[in-house]
């Protein structure tokens, strides 16, 4: 009887040690989903992933493995409190098309490094009657990222007008100068 007893105890403890770590574990936040990654010009490999009840602090140890090495993550929670936006620099980019693996949040993601979207075009273009030189800015709506238009001469002037127009939503030139009819 002594032994059983001795037994359920040591089973119990055991139990008890194994269900605390696993509560505290998913104390921190909710589960991570990956959304995509993509390259934009001026900030570099950004990755998106939907998630709730993070903070900035828990997401400051992250990074990607990739080309057996380690880089850091820059990671931040958006303004709606729903999403994460991680940005990679450092030349990832050698590494487009090849798998890397991001830590985040204490969960592992398996990713394709984006490849870098061609080289920013000349300018110096001239856009026909009724249209406006600018470019594709990425912009956080609060479920997800969308693809807005912008004006101006120059990639600095684009992303001086984003800024005005979007303030901490704006999430960086995603495309090269193009004409389009101009956003009213």
């Amino acid at each position: 009887m002594k032994k059983i007893f001795s037994l359920l105890m040591a089973l119990t403890v055991l139990g008890s040690a194994l269900g605390l770590q696993v509560g505290t574990a998913q104390a921190d936040g909710g589960l991570i989903v990956y959304e995509g990654g993509l390259y934009v010009w001026g900030k570099g490999i950004v990755f998106h992933f939907d998630a709730e009840g993070y903070r900035n602090k828990d997401l400051k140890d992250a990074s990607i493995y990739v080309g057996s090495d380690f880089y850091d993550l820059f990671c931040w929670v958006t303004s709606d409190k729903e999403h994460i936006v991680c940005n990679a620099q450092g030349g990832l980019t050698q590494f487009a098309g090849q798998t890397g693996i991001i830590y985040l949040g204490g969960q592992i993601f398996y990713v394709i490094i984006p490849a870098k979207a061609g080289a920013p075009v000349d300018e110096s273009l001239t856009c026909p009657q009724g249209q406006v030189l600018g470019a594709d800015v990425l912009v956080d709506t609060g479920e997800g990222y969308a693809t807005y238009f912008v004006p101006g001469d120059t990639l600095a002037d684009v992303e001086s007008l984003a800024v005005s127009w979007f303030g901490q939503d704006y999430g960086g030139i995603s495309g090269d100068l193009y004409c389009d009819v101009e956003p009213s």
